[in-house]
């Protein structure tokens, strides 16, 4: 977590608000794997769970797709909130969690015996998503659909600009250091995600496009998480902006999931040959 003038008790308190603030599950379809000719990967967003898919799945098995979604990234929080009958997890590293997606597909690969998977993706679950392919040197990813991509990260309480500030003064490194420790085993996505971060300055949205993977991003101009929405696919990627076809439409980030048109743009993204 990246607001780094503050003391750490302050951090802690940032990074439960994050938390707090968002909050093998298979289509009917994957119930024949040998059928899966073409499986979908689903990919939660940060604290959250494979039950943020719940109707998409269904929606997706009606569609002939096969789906399989997954729980990642649990970290510390995970289990403490897990004793309130809460499910939260897409908490720990980037890194960490693109190594866990990464098996995940094999399995599904190796369970369904089709050659490559889409993969769709929601907020940091995109982040996730390619951080998996670019840095694998995967040939399996036909697709990756993000809805509310995080490429530019987000500037959430000003955090970004906290960080840019930082590092133009040169003391951005010296306060990450210190606050990792106290912050990774809670969430560590959390400051990896803000704009300016070294996590953002140092993989650069330019470099992250890999050869052969088409990409879909489904954006609302009023996420409210995303920084600068209209610019936050990646060069080359297509971009389908909800606002294009309702005017009206004022859906935020958290409400993403649950807007009928937001999944039937992404939904149709994945099920085009």
């Amino acid at each position: 977590m990246v607001r780094e003038h503050v003391g750490r008790p302050m951090l802690l308190a940032i990074a439960v608000s994050m938390i707090s603030s968002l909050s093998i599950f298979v289509s009917p379809a994957a119930a024949s794997p040998g059928a899966c000719t073409r499986p979908t990967i689903l990919v939660h967003d940060l604290a959250s769970s494979e039950k943020e898919w719940d109707g998409w799945v269904e929606e997706l098995g009606r569609r002939g797709i096969c789906a399989f979604a997954f729980t990642y990234g649990a970290s510390v929080a995970s289990v403490l909130l897990q004793r309130a009958d809460l499910e939260v997890a897409g908490l720990t590293s980037i890194e960490d969690s693109a190594v866990e997606l990464g098996a995940f597909v094999e399995s599904v690969l190796g369970r369904t015996g089709a050659e490559d998977v889409q993969l769709l993706a929601h907020g940091a679950g995109g982040l996730v998503a390619q951080q998996w392919i670019a840095r694998s040197s995967s040939t399996h990813v036909r697709s990756l659909v993000t809805v509310g991509p995080l490429w530019n990260g987000t500037d959430l309480a000003g955090l970004g600009t906290v960080a840019a500030f930082n590092r133009r003064i040169g003391i951005y490194d010296t306060l990450a250091a210190m606050e990792k420790p106290v912050l990774e085993p809670i969430c560590a996505v959390c400051g990896q995600i803000i704009a300016n971060s070294g996590y953002m300055a140092g993989v650069g949205r330019d470099g992250w496009m890999s050869p052969g993977v088409q990409y879909v991003n489904v954006i609302s101009r009023y996420d409210g998480l995303m920084t600068s929405p209209l610019s936050a696919a990646l060069p080359g990627s297509e971009s389908l902006i909800i606002q294009d076809l309702d005017v009206n439409d004022r859906t935020n980030h958290a409400q993403l999931m649950r807007n009928p048109l937001v999944r039937q743009l992404a939904l149709d993204a994945v099920t085009v040959e």
